[in-house]
């Protein structure tokens, strides 16, 4: 771990920026650093896309606050929010970058994740900022403002201070980290994992495919699991046109109980108890035209139904685990961090472009695995052919 001694100040100056000419001042100065950490803050209890309402970024130097809410003009942000020259530090960047490229229609570039790299470094797999915090520094963070309503204006005591803390140990946490990467020769490490991130095409909604989210699907006979598909493409449609939660334009249970049902008019959808009735009168017509959309589609499964492994497969993925384990242990990081069980099974059903035989996982472990694998696979076959 890097000594103390060599463990940078934290930035103190805060700024609140609720202009635009101060906004444009903060963003020239930021754009001239090498690297800039940046959080968000924002809601999305009520809608269906997130609502930026603040956004803090701060260099090794001062920490600005800009309030999204209160400045018309956001250019100058936009611009230094996809400046290739200055790197962009999140930690847990997923739902940071989902807001921010909603917001601005373009993905925050280039990136680094202090998540993802603490794994590298020895720290736990997908560990939390205040967490991570601890860890590294050894200083705890105020957790009384995880659930403020940071649409509010005024905000509530202690929120920007809060808020200002978000970047300002996220500035010291990276430097320790980078460094620590550094000294692993292990810097480049990220890369595939850090393009990956910063794709945009993460965030495109397709909404034919979102009955995977309603994860009884198989449960339904196929021509139900083909209505599913159609009511759900509906509701995901609607939720996106009215900004509202999916939930809230028609309930996961509502789904499945159409599906099932597969009602032939207005009077049989209204028998369905799991259906709001203000749902019914509203958007009945358009929600039997999805059921006779779904049964028009046939009696095809939209999926092979998921199927426990046999006992064959369950020695191999545990081969493979137990190897991965190993490889991860003498890495001195995750086992998490290299790959997920999920994913070694489905090395062991046959796939091969997986995350771990790619990069520098293919050599650290990705191969290892792949061997036991074929081990256990080749002495289960000789249990068999010697019984």
């Amino acid at each position: 771990m890097t000594t103390a001694g060599m463990i940078p100040k934290p930035p103190q100056p805060v700024a609140t920026i609720t202009d635009r000419a101060a906004l444009v001042e903060f963003c020239t100065r930021m754009a001239g650093c090498d690297w800039i950490a940046v959080d968000t803050e924002f809601l999305r209890e009520s809608t269906y896309y997130p609502k930026l309402c603040l956004v803090q970024i701060a260099d090794s130097h001062e920490i600005g606050l800009i309030d999204v809410l209160a400045i018309d003009d956001l250019s100058a942000l936009a611009g230094l929010l996809v400046d290739d020259r200055v790197c962009k530090v999140f930690h847990s960047a997923e739902q940071d970058l989902e807001v921010l490229s909603q917001r601005f229609g373009r993905m925050p570039a280039p990136l680094f994740d202090t998540q993802l790299a603490a794994a590298l470094i020895g720290q736990d797999d997908q560990m939390g900022y205040a967490r991570l915090i601890s860890a590294l520094l050894d200083i705890d963070l105020a957790k009384g403002h995880t659930r403020t309503d940071w649409s509010r204006r005024p905000l509530p005591e202690g929120a920007l201070d809060y808020a200002a803390d978000d970047v300002r140990y996220l500035v010291v946490a990276y430097t320790v980290i980078r460094q620590r990467l550094d000294e692993l020769d292990r810097g480049d490490w990220l890369d595939d994992d850090l393009a990956a991130l910063a794709d945009p095409a993460r965030f495109e909604v397709d909404t034919r495919s979102v009955w995977r989210r309603l994860k009884q699907w198989h449960r339904l006979p196929p021509a139900g699991q083909q209505v599913l598909a159609e009511l759900a493409d509906w509701r995901e449609r609607q939720a996106m046109a009215s900004d509202r939660p999916r939930k809230w334009v028609l309930p996961d249970d509502a789904v499945y109980a159409i599906a099932r049902a597969c009602p032939a008019d207005r009077a049989a959808l209204e028998t369905i108890d799991a259906l709001p009735a203000k749902t019914a009168a509203r958007h009945g017509d358009d929600l039997l035209v999805r059921v006779q959309a779904g049964l028009a589609r046939g009696t095809t499964p939209l999926a092979a139904t998921p199927q426990p492994p046999t006992a064959s497969q369950k020695k191999r993925i545990r081969a493979g685990m137990d190897r991965l384990t190993e490889r991860a242990e003498t890495l001195n990081i995750p086992a998490a961090a290299i790959a997920s069980r999920k994913e070694v099974a489905a090395m062991v059903d046959g796939e091969r472009d997986l995350r771990l035989l790619t990069g520098w996982r293919r050599q650290a472990a990705g191969e290892a695995v792949l061997d036991a694998i074929k081990n256990a696979e080749a002495a289960s076959c000789s249990d068999v052919s010697n019984p």
